[in-house]
């Protein structure tokens, strides 16, 4: 009888967490996970039947933009500021548990683009090299743009001032410095194209 009544109390929370949040963002959610951190103070947009596993952080500040179209998927554990940027998700995206995108330049994640687990996305880098210049305060904010039908493997890494074009797969663990030229298949750190799409 204990369990039956526990199943139902977490049934019923789960309800209302939704309902809350279906409100909250005007919208539908297909789930919107437990132990979410939500911090929002920027303009957000989410279609309808998106997925926000547990644990997820998302994070807007002042002046920045959160989009996420319909059907698309962030899995648990991820971690996506938009750190003053625009971070734009396309409809039936899916990024998967413990990535981490950074938006300070803008993200572009187009249409039915998948993305591995523990990948990272970082829209803005370091420069180095400059005597009179600070590492810390000589900051490039290029953006990254994914196209559409990309598939990152998992562990993938793509930094500031990157474009792949659609229908593009990037192998697990690779990391990806430069803009991609051609759809392809690419591996390696730095990536290198192995196979023409």
């Amino acid at each position: 009888m204990f369990f039956k009544l526990l199943k139902l109390m977490n049934w019923f929370t789960a309800q209302c967490r939704e309902q809350f949040y279906n409100v909250a963002f005007g919208t539908k959610f297909r789930y919107f996970g437990r132990g979410c951190t939500v911090d929002i103070s920027g303009k957000v947009k989410i279609g309808n039947n998106v997925y926000i596993g547990d644990h997820v952080s998302l994070i807007v500040e002042n002046g920045a933009v959160l989009e996420i179209a319909d059907n698309s998927f962030i899995g648990e554990n991820c971690y996506i500021k938009c750190f003053g940027g625009k971070v734009r998700i396309g409809k039936d995206v899916s990024i998967n548990s413990k990535s981490y995108i950074n938006g300070c330049g803008g993200v572009t994640l187009g249409d039915n683009t998948r993305i591995g687990t523990q990948s990272i996305i970082i829209a803005s880098n370091h420069k180095f090299g400059e005597p009179d210049v600070l590492v810390k305060d000589a900051i490039t904010k290029l953006g990254v743009s994914l196209g559409e039908n990309i598939w990152l493997g998992a562990r993938v890494t793509v930094l500031d001032g990157v474009s792949i074009p659609s229908n593009s797969v990037i192998g697990a663990c690779s990391l990806v410095s430069k803009p991609l030229e051609d759809a392809g298949v690419y591996v390696g750190s730095p990536v290198k194209k192995i196979k023409a799409l």
